[in-house]
């Protein structure tokens, strides 16, 4: 079916509660496996009906002006604590079952590692908080996706100023930064003000369930499964160590290619003649992108016949929609949803791969009767995404003609650039976190310095937002999704271990990824990087070895 053709009337938290009412009382009274399997059979059916909930976010995004959508945003973000609640009661039914050991083996153990993990990050008296906190969201949500910057005359969207900030001209460049930045200066105090109150909230949420800081409640809420904060501390240090090295390496050869004497906060290219762009408009890259993956395998074949036949993207920017892009399971239909917001850059090519990746995985396992199965934790799900980039590689001279190497030399050393600012948006995550009684500007001063740690050449002067240490107030993730960056991090790395096997054996490479996409539910994130024959993505040898393969294949 068609997205358009999907039919939304608002689901009440009263139709969800009393559904889950009989069904609790089910799995209470069941006197074997099978009769508790009948209940967990219909709280898949539930989830089922809950699409409508997931229609509804994607159309507010689609337009936040919508008034209608946005009224049923609201009441959805009101109630979803409390669907958390009850949800959160039936597992804990299964996790108390007398037979919990058969439905072991039916939902897997992976499931109920994870149901012990909400049982350990929600409690009822947190209903209230988490209500406040997607309120907050939201108030970011409104004043990123409405903001605007003055450029020649016009008002337009950050997200449309790409154009002029890869451009090849340098004062291009300069000026529309400035305009950008302009742009999230006006709104400043007014985002800092919300993050303050997501600070407090969220420190609050973790005192209330007795932890010490909300870093200590994130590794539970991320469901981070076989490690914790010690281990992702010594990954970032790692990262400094490796990586932060390569970087300046790549960026130092960039300076020279670009003939530049030194590389300032707007010059952001790759190349001196501008960067690749798609030779063609939205149409072209999605006609590109149905090849591309018609020429990749049966399966990827498959699936992108489905997406694009039954419109399941949106990728046009529009005044009102929001930025930045995403998959959506849409569990009713057993179909994968890519928001998206072509640009006119690489952007429009690089989305349909990496969120083309997310799509792909969920498609794969859209016929799974046991949705236990498909609760992948993100760090698995990002691998799916930034995997399926390099597997695209080879084929974008569909998007970029005669530029295509270009874009996968740009795309790899981007690759390198993403590790270190997802390692610094969790570093500054973790001190913020541990430290909540900082100040708008102590945050500031403390972005400002893990730049320079993550980014040490990076020169900000001239630009005041950038380098007063406000570039954090950009990222979505800090308002909407704590602590997920470093997943970002981790699952690059395994992306470049397989873009390295790739071009030993591409075959071998893609069948332990097709079979990482379809295992990925049933363990822990270490423990399929190890089924699928990858390296250790946390140790410093791994990530010694990657840079020194990344230098070599980079060389001019």
């Amino acid at each position: 079916m068609k997205f358009g053709d999907m039919s939304y009337n608002r689901i009440t938290y009263e139709e969800i509660e009393k559904k889950f009412l009989e069904l609790t009382d089910k799995l209470r009274t069941a006197k074997n496996a099978e009769e508790s399997m009948e209940a967990v059979r219909e709280i898949y059916a539930l989830e089922a009906d809950m699409t409508l909930i997931d229609i509804c976010s994607v159309r507010h995004d689609m337009n936040i002006n919508d008034e209608f959508y946005a009224a049923e945003q609201d009441y959805y973000d009101e109630i979803g604590p409390k669907i958390t609640e009850l949800f959160s009661e039936f597992d804990k039914l299964l996790l108390e079952s007398p037979y919990r050991a058969e439905l072991e083996v039916l939902l897997g153990k992976q499931a109920f590692i994870s149901m012990e993990n909400g049982q350990k990050s929600f409690d009822s008296r947190l209903v209230p908080l988490i209500a406040e906190e997607n309120a907050l969201s939201s108030q970011y949500n409104k004043i990123a996706s409405g903001m605007t910057a003055d450029w020649q005359g016009e008002k337009i969207k950050p997200s449309l100023m790409a154009v002029y900030l890869f451009s090849d001209d340098r004062e291009t460049r300069r000026l529309a930064s400035l305009a950008v930045s302009e742009a999230w200066e006006k709104e400043r105090s007014k985002i800092e003000d919300i993050y303050q109150s997501l600070v407090k909230n969220r420190s609050s949420q973790a005192l209330t369930l007795g932890m010490k800081s909300y870093s200590e409640l994130s590794c539970l809420l991320m469901n981070r499964i076989g490690y914790g904060q010690e281990e992702i501390a010594r990954f970032r240090d790692s990262v400094k160590k490796q990586i932060v090295p390569l970087n300046e390496l790549l960026k130092e050869r960039r300076r020279k290619r670009l003939g530049l004497d030194k590389l300032r906060f707007y010059d952001g290219i790759s190349f001196p003649d501008g960067d690749p762009v798609p030779v063609g408009g939205t149409e072209y890259c999605l006609e590109k992108t149905r090849e591309m993956y018609r020429a990749m395998s049966k399966e990827t074949a498959e699936f992108i016949d489905f997406l694009l036949d039954n419109d399941l993207y949106d990728a046009e920017i529009r005044d009102g929609k929001r930025g930045g892009g995403y998959m959506q399971y849409l569990n009713k239909y057993r179909a994968p949803f890519i928001f998206a917001n072509f640009d006119g850059t690489s952007e429009n090519a690089y989305i349909m791969c990496h969120e083309g990746g997310h799509a792909f995985q969920a498609y794969l396992q859209r016929n799974e009767e046991i949705r236990h199965k498909c609760g992948y934790t993100s760090e698995s799900a990002e691998t799916h995404a930034m995997a399926m980039e390099f597997f695209a590689a080879p084929y974008m001279e569909l998007f970029f003609g005669e530029r295509a190497e270009d874009y996968r030399a740009m795309h790899l050393e981007g690759a390198v650039s993403l590790i270190l600012s997802s390692c610094q948006q969790d570093e500054f995550q973790q001190v913020v976190y541990d430290n909540p009684d900082m100040t708008s500007e102590e945050r500031n001063a403390l972005w400002a310095r893990l730049s320079k740690e993550y980014f040490p050449s990076s020169d900000y002067s001239g630009n005041d937002n950038l380098e007063r240490g406000c570039g954090w107030q950009r990222i979505q993730h800090h308002f909407f999704w704590p602590f997920y960056t470093v997943d970002y991090a981790l699952a690059q790395v395994c992306a470049l271990e397989y873009c390295k096997w790739m071009e030993q054996d591409r075959e071998a490479a893609w069948n332990s990824y097709l079979g990482f996409c379809r295992s990925t539910g049933s363990d822990s994130f270490p423990n399929l990087t190890r089924a699928a024959g990858l390296d250790d993505p946390f140790a410093e040898s791994t990530l010694k070895e990657l840079a020194e393969w990344v230098e070599t294949r980079l060389k001019d």
